[in-house]
């Protein structure tokens, strides 16, 4: 972490102790309104005080809860009428509430339903504003419009892509609105300076746009830097300052990030964090000397990261997410001062000194706000499903949404304030051998002995006692030990288990007979680590993890390192596509005896090229496969995703993925056979990928009947919209000639709570294909999602495709 200089940092540090602010609202408003996204002040606070008095008895209890539809809008409050926006009966509506009582006062429709797309939920994500008599908001597909605030009647409207030549999303439209006297301000994102825009909100007539940059999950920010009211607008790549009134530019800040939420939090008129990157945030300085604005930089942090969460600044603390860790981080230098795992993942305001976190599991918790650490005084079970965005305070409730419910919570007195009790953890197995040598040392008074003979007994983790059972141990001093893999939810972990007064951990999972699982432990919660005790290393998505396998699983023969006289060869090439207008390495591997004969061989395109082959390793399955007679000998086509980091993200099942596809049949396939002796038929070409990259091979099957007659999805991904629209895909096409392959793990990508399961969807899409009358086999297995999985079937796979033919 780079330091700012010690005269500098002890001028900005005075300015912190003096508890500079930018602006000050002493009326009613800033304690009865929560206008915005953000807040009155877009600061994440509320300027009430005297509302909690825990040692009186308060707590939380629900003044009322109504139903609602998806969607991701939170809360805005004025003039006690409540506003949020979500999905209902086919359509994205704009709902308003009696702020008191709950009731509905008005409904008004923005266009038809959005469809999440990438895993998101239905349903519109802006947040609107509340100003005065106008409530100003934008739509998931770009209709930015004005209503009236009494009635619900649309004063203007205006489709800022239509319009506006706003680039959309891959999310849709994000971004929440901000005033400045007339002008309502949007950030537009576009590559015709018009990032951001300002708009008459009368009329909503264009005033001025200006800046270039991409736009995703960022909202402008109306601030005071060094006395002068200006917006504060971030992109995917900067951070710039703009006059609100007439979009002049002022300084622009290159953060050089990689997209995502970058919204910054002011700190007073010189100071703000900004969340540049998924893994950090940095401390921007921005001052007006004689020749205009600078913006600097003054240090980094990866304290602050992987969160939607914006975080809250109080008294020279940053409170926020250290991915699902609540954090509080020092402002004078960006270090960690606690990092707590309760309440869990969520979304920070600050009300009268304390946090109020809502986490995404719909609990609601209350703590000071203290860097003495993390100390609940209140908490409540709020909503039963997932909330994905940050409560709101007025009138001395906090209002709240979750994907299917509103809510209003008063602050009162009740019998327990603390009303979701820690959960208990449940021993498994405890008549196991193991958990009886726990229970000796837990009452012995030599503990340290029996754990040093109990460790120079089992020297590797996991010990597998019997078929079911894996027992995973490790020693060392630590402050937060906890293991995460396939046997759990994807995005949960669980604490191991320390024995008192020792430096012993366990965790005992059951499983299967035939179980294969990938895992990894991350201690004092950043330090993500395979187990020291166990040598068997995979690499997948998240890594190096460690691999265990149950008593009756059997690695697969063809894993085994090939012979040096049975390798095929392995080419690389520079492909470059005019479709996609990028250029990608493609590996050719050509099996051995290629170069001395004349037939012509089948063929297997391989999306996640690169990883198939440093993770999966698929050149040495071939290898042994074909030397073994296992499989007719092939050409194996390793497509690798494009180098830049955002096309690559777009091209399997998302907006690039049509060109994606045309990619593959209109050039790569037709070159592959121009240069290589392929044959051409279809029913000898076959393409396969795991999770979005078998989202493409079935796409790209069905977008273009005819170029492969064999496809495989291992893992694919068939969620949300995706998935649907895959599903349609086959169910209004006419059968082709195409043989289908699909595996998904039992343990694969799945959480109840955020309602998604991999094994479901692809269990679901397989009946579907089957009904259409194809041939599918495959099946569910009990392993994991990833390469430690998937490559165990490279073999399955291939032998089903293309068996070994007399020669």
């Amino acid at each position: 972490m780079s330091r700012i200089s010690t005269a500098v940092l002890c001028t900005w540090l005075m300015v912190l102790l003096l508890g500079a602010v930018y602006a000050e609202d002493d009326s009613d408003k800033a304690r009865t309104s929560w206008p915005q996204w953000r807040g009155l002040m877009q600061d994440n606070k509320s300027a009430a005080t005297g509302v909690f008095d825990f040692d009186k008895g308060d707590g939380l209890k629900v003044a009322w809860k109504v139903p609602i539809g998806e969607g991701y809008s939170s809360v805005s409050i004025a003039n006690n009428r409540a506003v949020t926006m979500y999905a209902k009966d086919g359509n994205d509506v704009l709902v308003a509430f009696d702020a008191t009582s709950g009731n509905k006062l008005w409904q008004y429709v923005i266009n038809d339903l959005y469809v999440g797309k990438g895993g998101s939920e239905d349903g519109p994500s802006s947040t609107p504003l509340l100003d005065g008599d106008y409530v100003f908001a934008l739509g998931r597909k770009g209709k930015l419009f004005a209503l009236d605030a009494q009635s619900g009647k649309e004063l203007w409207s205006r489709n800022v892509i239509e319009m506006d030549e706003a680039q959309e999303p891959f999310h849709g439209f994000t971004t929440s609105p901000v005033v400045h006297n007339n002008v309502l301000i949007l950030e537009t994102g576009g590559k015709k300076t018009n990032a951001i825009s300002g708009f008459d909100k009368k009329t909503g007539k264009l005033l001025w746009s200006n800046g270039q940059d991409e736009v995703q999950y960022h909202s402008p920010l109306l601030a005071k830097l060094g006395g002068v009211t200006q917006v504060i607008a971030s992109g995917s790549q900067y951070l710039f300052g703009v006059d609100p009134q007439d979009g002049k530019k002022l300084w622009e800040y290159h953060h050089k990030g990689r997209g995502g939420s970058v919204n910054p939090v002011q700190v007073d008129d010189q100071h703000m964090l900004v969340p540049i990157a998924w893994n950090e945030a940095a401390m921007v300085k921005v001052s007006k000397g004689a020749d205009g604005y600078v913006a600097e930089e003054l240090w980094k942090t990866r304290h602050i990261k992987r969160s939607w969460n914006v975080p809250v600044y109080h008294e020279g603390h940053f409170y926020g997410y250290s991915g699902r860790f609540l954090t509080c981080v020092n402002a004078e230098n960006g270090e960690t001062v606690w990092k707590s795992r309760p309440p869990g993942d969520g979304f920070t305001i600050l009300v009268d000194n304390h946090l109020v976190v809502l986490t995404k599991k719909g609990t609601l918790h209350v703590a000071p706000a203290s860097p003495a650490g993390y100390e609940e005084k209140a908490n409540i079970q709020l909503f039963e499903r997932p909330a994905w965005s940050p409560p709101s305070f007025a009138n001395g409730r906090i209002y709240a949404r979750s994907y299917s419910e509103i809510a209003s919570v008063d602050i009162s007195k009740v019998d327990k304030a603390i009303t979701i009790a820690k959960a208990k953890k449940k021993t498994v197995a405890p008549g196991s051998k193991f958990n009886q040598f726990v229970s000796k040392v837990k009452q012995a008074s030599n503990k340290k002995m029996l754990i040093d003979d109990f460790m120079k007994q089992h020297t590797s983790s996991p010990i597998i006692e019997g078929d079911n059972l894996a027992h995973f141990i490790y020693r060392g001093d630590v402050k937060d030990l906890v293991i995460s893999g396939d046997m759990f939810e994807t995005g949960a972990d669980e604490t191991m288990n320390r024995i008192d007064g020792t430096d012993f951990y366990y965790f005992t999972v059951e499983l299967e007979a035939d179980a294969h699982i990938g895992y990894q432990l991350t201690r004092n919660f950043e330090e993500r680590i395979t187990d020291p005790l166990n040598s068997r290393k995979v690499t997948s998505f998240n890594g190096e993890e460690s691999e265990f396998a149950m008593p009756k699983w059997r690695k697969p023969l063809h894993l085994k390192e090939a012979a040096a006289g049975k390798k095929g060869t392995l080419k690389d090439l520079k492909f470059k596509s005019e479709i996609l207008g990028n250029e990608r390495t493609v590996q050719v591997y050509l099996p051995k005896g290629y170069d001395t004969s004349t037939r012509k061989y089948p063929t297997v395109y391989v999306n996640y090229g690169r990883m198939a082959v440093d993770f999966g390793n698929m050149p040495n399955s071939l290898d042994n496969l074909i030397a073994e007679g296992k499989i007719d000998p092939v050409i194996a086509v390793f497509v690798h995703r494009s180098p830049n980091g955002r096309e690559a993200f777009q091209e399997y099942a998302r907006n690039a993925k049509a060109n994606y596809a045309r990619m593959m049949v209109e050039e790569l396939v037709p070159h592959i056979d121009a240069n290589y002796r392929t044959n051409a038929n279809a029913d000898a070409r076959a393409v396969m990928g795991g999770d979005e990259g078998g989202f493409s091979a079935i796409y790209t099957t069905f977008k273009h009947p005819g170029t492969f007659g064999m496809v495989a999805g291992q893992s694919a991904h068939l969620h949300s919209a995706e998935g649907d629209e895959l599903r349609e895909m086959v169910r209004s096409a006419a059968q082709q000639p195409v043989r289908f392959y699909l595996d998904w793990g039992k343990y694969d990508y799945r959480n109840a709570a955020a309602e998604y399961s991999w094994g479901d969807n692809n269990r679901e899409f397989k009946k579907i294909l089957k009904d259409k009358g194809y041939s599918v086999s495959g099946g569910q297995v009990n392993e994991g999602f990833g390469w430690t999985s998937w490559r165990t079937r490279t073999d399955i796979i291939l032998a089903d495709f293309f068996p070994a033919k007399n020669m």
